[in-house]
């Protein structure tokens, strides 16, 4: 048995280990794969970021004094590298039946590393687009169905079956509390029509409303996307104190055409000095802009295929090409733009954690080993005012998703 487990985690290690340290970086959207990876070197990620430009210019004349010195100013971004892992698990009874032989052993590990491989890209790629807080969903209601209950959701965009989540009960007067039954509840069955999901066991909603996470993770999860585009706060700052940090806002009043694109991505450039060269567009406003380059006969300059199979259009909005693509963590009547030069992860590199110079490690009370790929980091942006963020993109006939 030892001998069998040493030999998996070899294979781990040397075939699995740099295949998937290598998709986790990429393939979870096109996003993350556009943007720099930067090693993390301190618990705390810091940047000064340039606010405005250097006020130390003037025009004169001769025997006229020369403008005063104005250094460029700026602001310092923190924040706190958060923890990441990918959990790989496999029973005793499979380590028992897997001979020497390198294929069968690779065949025992297979099923488990894709299946962990795709809940870390699933949840990685909702996590960019969050605002660190982990809420998956607002909860409305929560009745009894038997042994197990059905909660009320606002959206079943970010829940899918397998989950496993925590419920929080949020008072009349906003105070959050863990709901007392609501740890580590499977997620059995999402009613997408109906926006209802069925959680393992008994769950009881005291509070006036309630929200869902993901297990553990209440506010310590990546501070993505959304703490940029609609989060009060970022990096530390204040915006309503800076809002230099807010990005560019374009209402598209129900009609995405290149022209409102073009009113951005302008604002963008010359307000905030940001270049846009992506724009990722909810599951209505895609909708929304396909039908507008199909009636209008616009000319898509390219394909763009990216490494997890996403694939978007490279066209040219006035005189800037940009990509743009389908994202479903994107609300789905928005369309958000980034200018990706600005953003990095800094992360360290993925790695299995060990214990006595071994990756697998037996679970308590269970026959299943368990191991954990782990990488610790965050996303950090060094113009988040650079952002342009366009709302009602929908077609105004066009009813939203989930």
């Amino acid at each position: 048995m030892a001998q069998i487990l040493t030999k998996l985690e070899a294979i781990l290690k040397d075939k699995y280990q740099p295949a998937l340290t290598n998709q986790i970086n990429t393939e979870p959207s096109p996003f993350l794969e556009k943007i720099r990876k930067v090693n993390l070197t301190n618990n705390t990620i810091r940047c000064a970021a340039p606010i405005g430009i250097n006020g130390g210019f003037g025009f004169g004349a001769e025997g006229v004094g020369t403008p005063k010195a104005g250094a460029q100013r700026y602001a310092q971004f923190e924040i706190d590298a958060v923890d990441m892992y990918v959990d790989l698990q496999i029973s005793n009874k499979t380590i028992a039946l897997a001979s020497s032989n390198a294929s069968s052993m690779i065949n025992a590990l297979d099923g488990e590393i894709k299946g962990s491989y795709a809940a870390a890209k699933w949840n990685i790629s909702r996590a960019l687009f969050g605002d660190g807080s982990g809420k998956l969903a607002t909860v409305t209601a929560a009745t009894a169905s038997g042994a197990n209950t059905v909660l009320t959701l606002d959206s079943v965009k970010r829940v899918v079956e397998g989950l496993r989540i925590d419920l929080y009960d949020v008072a009349a007067g906003g105070a959050v509390t863990a709901a007392a039954t609501g740890a580590g509840k499977r997620i059995l069955s999402v009613d997408r029509a109906s926006k209802k999901i069925t959680v393992e066991g008994s769950v009881t909603l005291t509070g006036s409303t309630g929200f869902i996470t993901v297990q553990g993770s209440y506010n310590r999860e990546i501070t993505g996307l959304g703490a940029i585009f609609t989060g009060s706060s970022i990096y530390g700052l204040n915006k309503s104190e800076n809002p230099w940090l807010n990005p560019t806002v374009v209402d598209a009043a129900h009609d995405l055409t290149d022209l409102v694109l073009y009113r951005g991505i302008k604002e963008a450039k010359d307000y905030k000095g940001a270049n846009i060269d992506l724009i990722m567009m909810g599951d209505a406003a895609f909708l929304a802009y396909q039908d507008y380059i199909h009636t209008n006969n616009v000319t898509v300059a390219e394909k763009h295929h990216f490494v997890g199979g996403a694939v978007g259009y490279k066209v040219l909005v006035g005189s800037n090409e940009v990509v743009i693509v389908n994202e479903r963590f994107v609300p789905d009547t928005e369309v958000w733009g980034v200018d990706t030069s600005t953003f990095y992860l800094e992360a360290t590199p993925w790695s299995f954690m060990e214990k006595d110079g071994g990756i697998f490690v037996p679970m308590p009370d269970t026959s299943i080993f368990r191991a954990l790929l782990a990488s610790y980091g965050n996303l950090m942006c060094t113009n988040p005012g650079g952002a342009l963020r366009i709302t009602n993109a929908n077609a105004a006939a066009q009813t939203t998703g989930a």
